[in-house]
């Protein structure tokens, strides 16, 4: 008989990305089982080049705070709670821990609901199986895999095998002439300032490396400084809006410099060595989980993280990636 799991998790991108493990983990547990994920539909196509789940179900949570959205959203949410009812599942794995995500782990209807109960009287009521696992003890990836092993009554893995994403580069097979430098960040205090950023292309382009920007939605205000500076060397510039061209274009890169912010995720979960620039995040919760890898972080002042530090980064993973 097929077990049905729900997986809800709809934000951000790293986070959704670190979560695949523990969705394959299930895969390999319930050998016959069918997986659906709820996620924010900005981020479904993570989930579908992870080749891990069986069904994306989607929520326009943008739409929410949009005038022009908002009936399409919340018709959208419905359709989804009332196609919930009819899906029979056997296990929901709240693995969000929001008031809203609580409601849809009950409107699941699934017997057995997984999920943080943060000293909520709410969620102490929805969730019959509790998260034990914590959320700050150990690597994110680990705190989603301890809290759907031990929900499953199995012990945790020693060993986690790193997230992957199916995607060959748009310029052909094995086709990676760029490093990225993906400048933006969640708020100023964790963004590498793009004067950094722009000195450190300078010194790998004069090495030979080609360069390409990576901005998203929030960081148009850097547009205006970025873009000029591309032009007069030559450089890539990509400023990205939708996940698909984003994986593709981070495709392209032998090497991807980023904040710590969902594009490091989505480079080393398609095999792309990771340098990740840190202030107040935890590299040790947190961090791509690359084979790759380099991370510096500086809690007082993410910019006092020297250039020289990493282009000498840089250059021992284009070397490595060489040999």
């Amino acid at each position: 008989m097929l077990f049905k799991i729900l997986v809800i998790r709809w934000s951000g991108m790293g986070d959704i990305i670190m979560t695949l493990p523990a969705v394959k983990w299930l895969k390999e547990h319930f050998r016959n089982c069918h997986i659906s994920y709820l996620t924010d539909v900005a981020f479904s196509a993570i989930l579908q080049k992870s080749g891990l789940v069986d069904r994306i179900e989607t929520i326009d949570r943008r739409g929410f705070t949009s005038p022009k959205r908002f009936l399409t959203a919340t018709a959208g949410a419905l359709a989804t709670v009332h196609h919930f009812r009819g899906c029979r599942f056997n296990m929901t794995f709240d693995l969000q821990g929001f008031g809203e995500t609580a409601l849809l782990a009950l409107f699941s209807g699934a017997p057995v609901r997984v999920g943080r109960i943060k000293d909520s009287s709410l969620r102490r009521w929805i969730y019959n199986n509790p998260i034990t696992a914590d959320w700050i003890a150990e690597h994110r990836s680990r705190y989603f895999m301890r809290a759907v092993a031990e929900a499953c009554a199995a012990d945790v893995p020693d060993v986690i095998d790193p997230p992957q994403l199916n995607i060959t580069p748009g310029r052909g097979q094995g086709a990676r002439p760029f490093v990225g430098l993906n400048i933006g960040a969640s708020t100023h205090s964790r963004r590498w300032s793009e004067q950094n950023f722009i000195k450190l292309a300078k010194r790998l382009s004069r090495r030979g490396h080609g360069i390409r920007f990576f901005l998203g939605p929030q960081e148009k205000f850097l547009t205006s400084i970025v873009r000029p500076a591309c032009l007069e060397n030559q450089w890539d510039f990509s400023r990205h809006t939708r996940m698909e061209p984003l994986m593709e274009a981070i495709a392209e890169c032998r090497l991807l410099v980023s904040n710590d912010t969902g594009p490091g995720h989505l480079a080393a979960a398609l095999g792309i060595p990771v340098i990740t620039l840190f202030s107040s995040g935890d590299p040790e919760n947190v961090k791509p989980l690359s084979k790759e890898a380099f991370w510096f972080r500086n809690q007082a002042d993410i910019n006092l993280i020297t250039v020289s530090e990493v282009e000498d980064a840089c250059l021992k993973l284009l070397m490595s990636e060489k040999d």
